[in-house]
C-alpha cells in the first residue's frame, strides 16, 4: 500500500473509462438492450452463486457459456454495435444552424395534410449518416421540398405512394432526395403490435443511423416523431415544429452541402 501512487495518467485512464461507459449507457438506454444486459447480469450471479454453493453441474454449463461470450454480445449487440460504429465519426462540437422557417412550416403542412387526407406517409430528414446508399432502392428526384408534392407522392392512387420520401436539409431549406425508398424493418417485438409496418420502418432506419423520420398514419390518423429507435407520442402541429426545430438546430449545414453537391454532380 505504501508504494501505491496515483498520477496523471490514472486519472486519465479513469476518465476515458467512464466516458466510454457514459456514451454506451446513453446509447442503449430506452432499448431492448438495457433488458439483455439484466439477463446478462442475472447470468453472471447464478454462475457465481453455484460456484460459492459448489453447484459443479450449473457451474461448468455457465462456464462454457462465458468461454463464447464475446461471440455472444456481438451478436446481442449487433445493432447497438453498428449504431456506435456509425455514429464515431460524427463531431460533436460541430456548430449548429437554426433551420429554415420555411423548411419548417412545409414539414408540418405537409404531415398534416396527409392527416387530413386520411392518408399515410413517411418523410426522412437525413442528418450526419449519409443515406444515400438507400436512394437507390426508390426513385431519386432532387427537386425542392414543397408540400403539394409531398401529397401528391403520398396520394393512394400515385405510383410511388409506397415507401418513404428522403429529405436532404440545405441552407435555404431542403430538397426531395428520393421517393418510394425502401426502409430496413425493426424487430416486431420494437414496435408495438398496433403499429403497422410503416412504423417499424421508421424504427428500424432510427435503429442504424441518426435520421428523423416523421411518421403519418392512414389508419390511426395521427403522427409520430421516430429519432433513435424511439418511436414518439402523437403530437399535435405546434408539438411537431418544435420538436423539428429543437432536434434540427443541432445538425450542421456544411456535410449536408457538401453531399448534396456531391448527388448533384452523380
Amino acid at each position: 500500500m505504501n508504494n501505491w501512487q496515483f498520477g496523471i495518467l490514472d486519472a486519465a485512464d479513469i476518465m476515458v473509462v467512464a466516458v466510454v461507459v457514459y456514451f454506451f449507457l446513453r446509447l442503449i438506454r430506452g432499448t431492448r438492450a438495457v433488458q439483455m444486459l439484466i439477463g446478462i447480469a442475472i447470468v453472471v450471479v447464478t454462475y457465481e452463486l453455484a460456484r460459492a454453493f459448489g453447484l459443479f453441474t450449473v457451474e461448468w454449463i455457465f462456464g462454457h457459456f462465458f468461454s463464447a461470450f464475446m461471440v455472444i454480445l456481438v451478436v446481442l449487440f449487433q445493432q447497438e454495435i453498428r449504431r456506435a460504429l456509425m455514429r464515431v465519426g460524427v463531431n460533436p462540437l460541430a456548430s449548429g444552424n437554426a433551420p429554415a422557417e420555411a423548411m419548417l412550416d412545409i414539414l408540418v403542412e405537409s404531415a398534416f395534410a396527409l392527416v387530413h387526407r386520411g392518408w399515410g406517409g413517411l418523410l426522412v430528414i437525413e442528418r450526419e449518416t449519409g443515406l444515400r446508399h438507400l436512394y437507390e432502392s426508390g426513385v431519386e428526384m432532387n427537386t425542392p421540398l414543397r408540400s403539394d408534392i409531398i401529397q401528391a407522392l403520398f396520394c393512394p392512387d400515385a405510383p410511388m405512394h409506397d415507401g418513404a420520401v428522403m429529405l436532404c436539409r440545405e441552407a435555404r431549406g431542403a430538397r426531395i432526395m428520393a421517393a418510394r425508398v425502401l426502409l430496413p424493418l425493426a424487430q416486431a417485438t420494437a414496435v408495438p403490435g398496433d403499429y403497422g409496418t410503416r412504423h417499424r420502418a421508421a424504427v428500424g432506419l432510427s435503429e442504424e443511423t441518426d435520421a428523423l423520420v416523421i411518421v403519418v398514419s392512414e389508419e390511426r390518423g395521427d403522427i409520430h416523431l421516430v429519432e433513435e429507435g424511439q418511436l414518439g407520442e402523437s403530437l399535435s402541429s405546434l408539438e411537431l415544429r418544435d420538436a423539428l426545430a429543437q432536434r434540427l438546430s443541432s445538425m450542421p449545414l456544411r456535410q449536408q452541402k457538401r453531399e448534396h453537391n456531391l448527388a448533384g454532380r452523380a
